[in-house]
């Protein structure tokens, strides 16, 4: 056989072993996201996969990450989500007429309620870099009332909420966020 040959076929075998090795690799660092959202799910009824996987996948570094990195990414997104909800309570509060008492109490209501969800979730990732996973559960238990809260002042006034997709949103996030926090309590590894 041609000596050549031969050097080549050793060659493009040890480049394919190398390259599916590799691949291999990336992607059970990939399945970190979708295992953690399976048992998430699996644990916790307020969890949505999808939710949790769509999300956490949206983070490119999410897939690179241990569990404790996706407890960071998961409550950076409800940080980010509770922010974008409170905006738009700032803007429901200034279309709202003055006259409209009830309306106004209950936006002003759900202001005050993701201020101190974002104060929380701030005080979780704090407590999370510490390794203070039981603090951070207890931070997060409260946030993941917030949204309910919202949602029951104005059903309590017999009004239709603005917030029911933002705060529905808000609280499959902070269910999530919770889940992994409380998975890091349990030690439960990869």
């Amino acid at each position: 056989m041609n000596p050549f040959l031969i050097i080549f076929s050793i060659t493009f075998l040890l480049f394919s072993n190398i390259h599916y090795c590799s691949s291999e690799t990336s992607s059970e660092k990939l399945d970190i996201v979708s295992d953690t959202c399976k048992r998430c799910a699996d644990g916790d009824p307020n969890v949505s996969f999808n939710l949790c996987n769509n999300s956490l996948s949206s983070v490119p570094k999410s897939h690179k990450s241990d569990l404790r990195g996706l407890a960071l990414i998961s409550l950076k997104l409800s940080i980010k989500n509770a922010t974008h909800v409170k905006s738009q309570v700032k803007k429901l509060l200034k279309a709202t007429p003055a006259n409209d008492t009830y309306m106004r109490s209950c936006l002003e209501s759900c202001e005050e309620l993701y201020s101190d969800a974002i104060s929380a979730l701030r005080d979780s990732v704090k407590a999370i870099k510490a390794k203070r996973f039981d603090d951070a559960i207890t931070y997060l238990s409260s946030v993941v009332d917030d949204p309910q809260t919202c949602e029951d002042g104005f059903s309590e006034g017999g009004i239709v909420s603005p917030l029911e997709k933002e705060d529905d949103n808000f609280f499959g996030l902070s269910a999530i966020s919770l889940s992994i926090s409380s998975m890091l309590a349990k030690k439960i590894l990869f």
